[in-house]
């Protein structure tokens, strides 16, 4: 499937957001995989992001609101009482 769009104007885009823990910007190393889903059943979406380099996932949760989410820490993720990896390779 192909699907083509023609614009009057040429399109323009702004800078990259980040997103941010604190006010620093979220950093988890190298391939992250974020993911936006209310893990806590609070209503609103947190962040839960994969680690390529070690394969642990973080919990990151929203206190802020789903337009303008908001950060402050994070924990790894367990099942069971043992810390969920998902090797790469």
């Amino acid at each position: 499937m192909v699907c083509l769009i023609a614009f009057a104007q040429a399109p323009r885009f702004i800078g990259p957001t980040y997103v941010l823990d604190g006010g620093v910007p979220i950093d988890v190393g190298y391939y992250g995989s974020p993911f936006m889903y209310d893990w806590d059943g609070d209503g609103k979406k947190d962040l839960i992001v994969g680690q390529f380099t070690y394969g642990y996932i973080r919990f990151y949760r929203n206190i802020g609101t789903d337009p303008e989410p908001l950060f402050s820490g994070y924990e790894f993720l367990y099942a069971s009482g043992s810390q969920i990896t998902l090797p790469s390779g």
